[in-house]
């Protein structure tokens, strides 16, 4: 009788089975791992780039938001002459190299114009050298309102200038711009008998009228990438104030 033919199986190493290995798996881990750090890291610098930008785009707009208010209450300067035992018929201005004051229909704090405003600007100096933009708004109601800051009057071959108190800085008080390397105020004089027209850092009143403009001039510190404040030059409509 025929035995069956048994069939021998070949030796050698088994067959693998399907999976991962632990070493596969750390390498995966470690490939996620890193993966996931980097989009971590570059949301991060997208998230800050983002944010520099918005604050970017806020600093632009107050610096332009402060040019408009500050030409605009320039602008509507008012010719008052006070009633006063110091000054009768030359009108309310005070123009100076680092101070200005003069009264405006425009409040810069209520954005509005309404009523008749003192304004004083001042230059004041800040840390490290540079210098910062100043202002007190306070409503005037009556004469005495307006006349309170007169200290007398000192006659000149080309006109009458008047004397103030000194600037006072206060709780009222608002920095409307800083970090100035330069800063001054400026004065349009029209052609008159003494003298030509032109800028002029010092107001001498020749009568009964206002400057024809007025200019902030600044030089900024450069920041790049960052508006900066520039000159601020607005012309004065109502600048004269009709005898009586």
């Amino acid at each position: 009788m025929k035995q069956p033919e048994t069939r021998l199986q070949p030796t050698g190493p088994r067959q693998q089975q399907g999976g991962f290995t632990l070493l596969e798996l750390l390498v995966s881990m470690t490939i996620v791992s890193l993966l996931a750090t980097t989009i971590l890291f570059g949301w991060r610098i997208a998230a800050g780039a983002w944010g520099r930008a918005n604050q970017l785009v806020e600093d632009q707009r107050r610096v332009v938001a402060i040019h408009q208010v500050l030409a605009t209450q320039m602008a509507e300067m008012t010719p008052v002459a006070p009633s006063s035992r110091v000054i009768s018929t030359v009108v309310f201005f005070q123009g100076e190299r680092q101070t200005a004051r003069f009264l405006s229909r425009y409040s810069l704090l209520n954005r509005s114009r309404s009523g008749l405003y003192r304004i004083e600007y001042q230059i004041a100096d800040g840390s490290d050298g540079v210098h910062q933009l100043l202002v007190n708004e306070v409503p005037a109601s009556s004469s005495n309102d307006i006349a309170s800051l007169l200290t007398g009057t000192e006659q000149r071959p080309e006109g009458m200038l008047l004397r103030f108190a000194p600037f006072e800085r206060s709780s009222q008080t608002r920095v409307l711009l800083d970090d100035l390397t330069d800063a001054h105020f400026e004065y349009y004089r029209p052609a008159r008998v003494q003298g030509p027209s032109g800028w002029v850092s010092e107001w001498i009143s020749q009568g009964n009228e206002l400057p024809r403009a007025m200019a902030i001039r600044f030089t900024p510190q450069q920041v790049a990438g960052q508006l900066q404040p520039v000159s601020i030059v607005a012309g004065i409509e109502n600048y004269s104030r009709v005898r009586r």
